[in-house]
């Protein structure tokens, strides 16, 4: 298990202009760190690693401390046993694919070539461990990214971003393979993402990092679900945040009332006050979105608006529709064509009550 505390700061012309300051714990199995670009996720994978010195702090593994800012302690990199893999795999272009492997490996015995080719075969491309990187496709070179990282024998793996370049069948492909390649190691993964679906796909484990800060941690599905707060819900992606009141409860039926001004939402029994000002967060990718009323459902909400714009990215689209107050729904493309969703068009829009979050 690693435990770190980091503060760092970075100036421009004697401006703070970014200041890290989180704690955290990096437990067995898969820790996902979560956050928007410019969070902090890669200084603080950086700082594990040694490539950065916080300015205080302390990061330890198991009984071994690399960084102690009281102490003056910064081990090395090279003797911190550490796996780095990078978004952009660094993989040397002038060596093969099993000599990229045995460089990490020490020390340099004759059996090490013998070793990176049990290691190309863990991650299933022994097939092209005489190819250059410019002969592997991208999920061969992850591949090969990560059996180097594994050939230094590392304590702990870090993973930045490592999918990112690669299409969405690989991808998802590639997530199931660092699931299982990290149940065979029995080291802990500390694995950086930007992407909810992978994060909850991925992880044992979730921090939601915002702004250098650690603002939730959890489970990933509890995490992206049930944000606590406005914070960690604009982190996580529940786009649609609502002001407005308490206006009722019924807590034989477990529901209490909302009245956000220019509707009304039924969400799970909260004992706040009548009247108390609260804030509701409802991701958009819980929204189920019809052109025709439906009367038998289970979903406690069912809300009539036009869609105001529709904004198209490869296979996801949103939807911002005005129903009395302004949602963002998320759908894929084909139900995009199947159901004519267009500016202008009538919708109707069912959320369960589970799906309407209270933040505090």
């Amino acid at each position: 298990m690693l435990n770190a505390k980091i503060k760092k700061e970075f100036r421009t012309n004697g401006r703070v202009t970014f200041a890290l300051d989180a704690s955290f714990v990096v437990r067995q199995g898969i820790t996902v760190l979560f956050g928007p670009s410019g969070s902090g996720k890669t200084t603080i994978l950086r700082s594990i690693a040694g490539i950065v010195a916080p300015d205080e702090g302390r990061i330890e593994l198991g009984e071994r401390v690399y960084f102690d800012s009281e102490t003056g302690t910064n081990v090395p990199i090279q003797r911190r046993k550490i796996g780095f893999v990078f978004q952009d795999y660094l993989l040397f272009p002038h060596l093969s694919a099993v000599q990229n492997v045995a460089y990490a490996i020490r020390p340099a015995t004759p059996k090490r070539r013998d070793r990176a080719m049990e290691l190309l075969d863990l991650l299933g491309i022994a097939y092209a461990s005489d190819r250059r990187p410019h002969q592997l496709s991208g999920g061969e070179q992850q591949r090969v990214a990560l059996a180097r990282a594994l050939g230094s024998d590392p304590a702990i793996l870090l993973l930045d971003e490592p999918l990112s370049a690669l299409d969405a069948a690989t991808r998802l492909r590639l997530l199931g393979e660092i699931v299982q390649l990290q149940r065979k190691s029995k080291i802990p993964f500390l694995y950086v993402t930007h992407s909810p679906a992978d994060a909850v796909r991925l992880g044992d484990f979730a921090l939601i990092l915002n702004a250098g800060r650690i603002l939730q941690e959890g489970k990933p599905a509890e995490v992206f679900n049930a944000p606590r707060d406005s914070a960690v819900s604009r982190a996580v992606g529940s786009e649609n945040i609502l002001a407005g009141r308490v206006q009722d409860h019924n807590e034989r039926e477990g529901i209490s009332v909302i009245d956000l001004v220019g509707c009304k939402l039924v969400i799970p029994f909260s004992a706040l006050p009548k009247a108390t000002p609260v804030t509701i967060g409802i991701r958009s990718d819980d929204i189920i979105v019809s052109r025709e009323r439906i009367g038998q459902t289970s979903a406690r909400n069912l809300l009539e608006g036009t869609i105001k714009q529709v904004v198209q990215d490869g296979p996801e689209v949103d939807l911002l529709t005005a129903c009395g107050v302004d949602l963002k729904v998320r759908v894929t493309a084909q139900a995009l064509d199947a159901l004519d969703l267009k500016p202008g068009a009538k919708v109707f829009l069912l959320i369960k009550a589970s799906s309407c979050h209270l933040l505090s």
